[in-house]
């Protein structure tokens, strides 16, 4: 008795050009199923592509974004550090300012004293002198 197999090789062999009519099939199928595997390596290929290209887009928008924050706080840095300076160059202007009057001061203070000094010590030794004669 024939297997199974054998039984429908047979069939199809001898019947109504089955066997036949299966093999020009195949190669049609296998390129069908070559066609839509392509087809589907495409799509993916390209929703691959839309992809990397969103990223790129995306990562660019980001660094600029990244550069702009960064700039915007270094002038704020360097605001700030100019504002310091000139409180600071304010204060030490005040200061210096200051310095000055006191040194005038003083000049004009030594300048009297210089020239009262010694009346006040001619004023005193007569002083002294009329007591000394009145003893």
């Amino acid at each position: 008795m024939p297997s199974p197999e054998q039984t429908k090789l047979s069939s199809m062999v001898i019947s109504d050009g089955g066997f036949e009519a299966m093999m020009r099939d195949r190669p049609r199928m296998r390129k069908e199923k070559e066609e839509h595997s392509l087809a589907q390596v495409t799509i993916q290929l390209t929703a691959a592509e839309r992809a990397l290209t969103m990223e790129t887009q995306r990562r660019i928008q980001s660094t600029h974004a990244i550069q702009k924050s960064c700039t915007q706080k270094i002038q704020e840095m360097e605001q700030n550090f100019e504002r310091i300076l000139n409180e600071r160059s304010l204060r030490m202007e005040e200061r210096l300012v200051s310095m000055q009057q006191k040194v005038e001061e003083l000049t004009m203070r030594f300048e009297e004293e210089k020239e009262a000094a010694p009346q006040d010590m001619e004023s005193r030794g007569k002083e002294l002198k009329e007591m000394l004669n009145s003893f």
